[in-house]
């Protein structure tokens, strides 16, 4: 089962105690889910779109992904659970390609590092980081893989 988000819209504004958020859930390539959050604290809402259920969604999920625990608490993994995945996977996304307006973005060692352009130019700023560390990847510019890659990295590191 392939889970995506689609048309997400994010207010970090009324975010408060949760993320608010409205998104499309496509599931194998099909509109499931219309889902949103208020960002006051509560359960994501869904309205469903498709033929899925969010009980039969839960069920495959349960069985095909890992619980988490976290001091001692155990939880099965759901659809909500699924979602802030995705969501945080996006919304980190957006923000390492705002970062790509002031900073240069690299991955060494299997770390992000982020190099300040202060008014000099992207080119100038890789070039003295490859010079110094020739096996550093950047990330700006990069394709969607390594982009992504980069985001995997960041997530771990928050993790």
């Amino acid at each position: 089962m392939q889970i995506e988000l689609r048309r997400i819209t994010y207010s970090a504004a009324h975010s408060q105690e949760t993320s608010a958020y409205t998104a499309d859930v496509y599931i194998d390539g099909e509109l499931a889910f219309h889902a949103r959050n208020q960002g006051h604290g509560g359960c994501d809402f869904y309205h469903k779109a498709g033929r899925w259920t969010e009980a039969e969604v839960d069920a495959w999920l349960k069985v095909n992904r890992p619980a988490r625990s976290h001091q001692g608490i155990t939880l099965e993994h759901d659809l909500e659970t699924e979602i802030g995945d995705l969501l945080a996977r996006e919304l980190e996304y957006r923000r390492l390609k705002r970062l790509f307006r002031t900073n240069l973005v690299t991955i060494e060692r299997g770390e992000i590092f982020q190099y300040p352009l202060r008014k000099r130019p992207l080119a100038v700023v890789t070039r003295a980081v490859l010079a110094t560390n020739p096996d550093a990847v950047v990330v700006n510019g990069a394709d969607d893989a390594r982009l992504r890659e980069a985001v995997d990295i960041l997530i771990a590191a928050a993790g």
